[in-house]
Order: C-alpha cells, then sequence, then structure tokens
C-alpha cells in the first residue's frame, strides 16, 4: 500500500467496500452515463468515468446494477463531488463523492 492510500485509508470515518459486479452511474437530470461504480460507504461513493467531474458539483445520480444479476432496483442518490483525478490512463478520471441525500430503504440495501 503506498503511504498515499494509507494515509487517505486513515481519514475515512466508514469502511469502504470494493463493488465486483458492475453498477453504471447514471445523472438523473440528463440522463447520461457518467462512469462505473468502484467503491462505496456509508457516507460515499468512488466513480470512475470518462470526463473530470467539477469539486463541490451537485448531483442527483442512479446507482444502475447490471441486468445479468437480475431485477435489482436503482439507488437514486444525491451527492456532491469532493475531488477528481486523472486515472493512469488518460481518458478515465477517479471521482470521490459525499453522499448528502439517500433514502433510509437505499441505505440499508447499502
Amino acid at each position: 500500500m503506498r503511504a498515499n492510500d494509507k494515509a487517505a485509508k486513515e481519514m475515512r470515518k466508514t469502511e469502504r467496500f470494493d463493488v465486483t459486479g458492475v453498477v453504471r452511474i447514471i445523472d438523473k437530470p440528463t440522463g447520461r452515463d457518467i462512469g462505473q461504480l468502484v467503491n462505496i460507504s456509508e457516507e460515499g461513493i468512488m466513480i470512475m468515468g470518462n470526463e473530470p467531474i467539477s469539486d463541490n458539483s451537485i448531483m442527483q445520480l442512479s446507482l444502475v446494477f447490471d441486468s445479468s444479476s437480475g431485477s435489482i432496483p436503482d439507488i437514486s442518490i444525491g451527492v456532491e463531488s469532493l475531488w477528481s483525478l486523472p486515472g493512469s490512463e488518460d481518458a478515465n478520471y477517479w471521482t470521490g463523492f459525499y453522499i448528502i441525500d439517500l433514502s433510509e430503504q437505499d441505505a440499508d440495501r447499502i
């Protein structure tokens, strides 16, 4: 584990869980696919997308589960972007979000 990874992990208040299946992230107002869920916690999510997202952007997103895993209902979530960094390939960006709005039912599912 790199020093930066260790420091970031120590700053987190809640444990993050890596996502094993494909969960697409859709911007609800536009219907635009903005990326794929990488990990999730009770307080936030991290996605990998094709373009950077400005810090402090307030967004309403849908977490859309791969249809091969059955009929799993989407999760609707309000978030604020905290940071966005380029990945190892210039075509990818990692973005971290803080969850600001989530129904109790969807919180239980997470």
